[in-house]
């Protein structure tokens, strides 16, 4: 008598519930892959595992640069010596236990603390349902929680290292993990995950800062295989779960959209494929000094081909402006100007720097001093157009627009202005679409890579986007900063660089350009997305810092 193959299956996992749990979780297709990650600091190297479209360490973090019972332990280990620690058992099955302050510090380059978001996505990935998932407390099920346990399906092999107190006692070692979130919650707690070796479910919790929890970075960014470049048109990601977002959250950015900005186009961008598209796109307008990172981009390339020298000063480059600059003022260097620390206090062509802040002109040195200085802005224009033998927009659209395929430009649109009775340096403006201003935001993203060709070096997109002047430094020259409690940024080179000390972790390297009226292209590179706002001035309205930090925030909560 023949048995139907279904049936057998039935009975046999009625009667075998390990054999149950096994059909179960190769069930939930699980798309993972293994590698390893070396940290050239200690030369340590570490198994990963690529879960989806995250990549995760696949065993805890051990760096170990000093060793105490305040930031960094080990298990059980209550001297200073790093030696001594790393020849402990527990050093080499368990890692490093940290405070939640030393675990966001010591990230090796290009991994993360992951977010509250993060670890949700990763629970989905696995099987948990996202209506658990995004709750507070104990969740999951056997199925999903034992895929991230020693020998699990996910390959994510949770090792049970115990934890340490916040005031210096070890407890429960090969009974419970404890990983910490880079999220705050408030002043004393963050958020963690925790699981016990008998638990069949997750905890979602907040631990106390200065507690020793076991540490799993992941990667700045997803797996490779998800990494795409747009063709002709920007391509609507079909499933926005893949990546951890919920599309009912994501609908719900369009009500806030209309509701609570000015804006005339928006796209978010997720690793090459539009998850988010509002307003009119496709439409060119005036994007405001957002120009100024444009033309940072552009001094790249001749950067590195020694067409342009950084340490030229303006007396050797022959500049001069109404009235005459001094003998210390020529001593500024071509970076002093894209620093925005000439320490030239002269009247710029147009309005829109911080003039009213201007000290008296020589009181300052060169290099030494940061304002937002329009003067400064232009004439790095002038410099670059000088050194280059080339026109600014001729060298934008032959070096970027052209070579990352603009679907939008219009080179008659590009103009130059400015009153040169007050300075002969004009400014640069630009007008783009918003669906252009994201596929720069893009090649930032991607490092300068368009496809197969190296647009911008790589080196000057980490050196551009790297702090010049601090978020504290800006409050010792503005005074209207103490007041502003959206103001988050730091300056780059002519990018404006998340650097507050409570912004979301979301915004750790993140960097923008920005515009008057809201015009921002915001590069997030913790979760792989790029979003352009854009508001066309002819109305007369804006898109202030306050409502775009809003529609960020609003974004990130559509993972959780």
């Amino acid at each position: 008598m023949k048995i139907n193959s279904a049936i057998l299956l039935i009975v046999l996992l009625v009667l075998n519930p390990f054999l149950q749990k096994n059909v179960l979780a190769q069930n939930q297709n699980l798309k993972t892959s293994r590698g390893t990650f070396t940290d050239t600091r200690d030369d340590k190297v570490y198994k990963t595992i690529t879960i989806g479209s995250q990549v995760w360490l696949a065993e805890n973090f051990a760096y170990l640069p000093k060793v105490d019972t305040l930031h960094i332990s080990v298990y059980g280990y209550k001297g200073t010596s790093v030696r001594k620690a790393k020849k402990t058992k527990s050093y080499k099955e368990h890692g490093v236990l940290y405070s939640w302050e030393y675990a966001n510090k010591l990230a090796p380059k290009g991994w993360r603390l992951p977010t509250d978001a993060d670890w949700i996505q990763l629970e989905t990935e696995v099987g948990m349902s996202r209506e658990l998932a995004i709750k507070h407390g104990w969740r999951g099920d056997n199925n999903s929680v034992g895929s991230l346990k020693e020998n699990g399906d996910s390959g994510f092999n949770i090792k049970f290292a115990g934890w340490r107190t916040d005031y210096g006692d070890f407890r429960f070692q090969n009974e419970h993990a404890n990983f910490w979130a880079a999220d705050s919650h408030d002043k004393e707690r963050a958020y963690e995950r925790l699981i016990g070796v008998t638990n069949e479910r997750i905890g979602r919790e907040f631990g106390n800062k200065g507690c020793g929890f076991s540490v799993r970075y992941v990667r700045d960014i997803p797996a490779e295989e998800y990494v795409t470049y747009p063709e002709n048109e920007w391509e609507m990601m079909k499933n926005v779960s893949d990546f951890g977002w919920s599309q009912e959250k994501i609908n719900q950015l369009y009500r806030y959209a209309i509701d609570s900005t000015n804006s005339t186009g928006i796209i978010v961008i997720q690793s090459g494929k539009m998850i988010y598209d509002y307003g009119d796109t496709h439409e060119i307008s005036y994007i405001a000094s957002v120009r100024k990172s444009m033309l940072s981009m552009l001094y790249g390339k001749y950067i590195e081909d020694g067409t342009i020298d950084l340490s030229k000063t303006l007396k050797e480059l022959k500049i001069d402006d109404i009235g005459g600059l001094s003998d210390m003022e020529k001593q500024a260097s071509i970076l002093d100007i894209l620093e925005s620390k000439s320490g030239v206090f002269h009247a710029a062509s147009n309005p829109g720097g911080n003039e009213w802040l201007f000290p008296e002109r020589g009181s300052k040195k060169p290099g030494s001093f940061f304002i937002y200085n329009n003067w400064d802005f232009n004439v790095a224009g002038y410099i670059f157009e000088q050194e280059t033998e080339l026109n600014i927009y001729d060298a934008f659209e032959k070096d970027i627009a052209e070579k990352i395929e603009f679907q939008q430009w219009n080179r008659s649109a590009q103009r130059k202005s400015g009153d040169t009775t007050k300075s002969r340096f004009k400014a640069y403006h630009f007008d783009m679409s918003t669906r252009d201003m994201a596929r720069v935001g893009y090649l930032m993203l991607r490092k300068g890579k368009w496809k197969d060709e190296q647009v911008i070096p790589a080196s000057w997109i980490d050196r551009s986007t790297s702090i010049t002047t601090s978020y504290s430094d800006m409050y010792k020259v503005d005074p209207r900063l103490k007041d502003w409690s959206w103001w988050k940024w730091g300056q780059g080179l002519m990018w404006r660089i998340w650097d507050s000390p409570d912004i979301s972790p979301e915004f750790k390297g993140a960097y923008t350009a920005t515009g008057n009226q809201g015009q921002y292209i915001t590069i997030i590179p913790s979760m792989d997305i790029v979003v352009a706002l854009k508001t066309k001035g002819i109305y007369g309205r804006r898109t202030n810092k306050q409502a775009y930090e809003k529609f960020l925030k609003k974004l990130f909560d559509a993972k959780k």
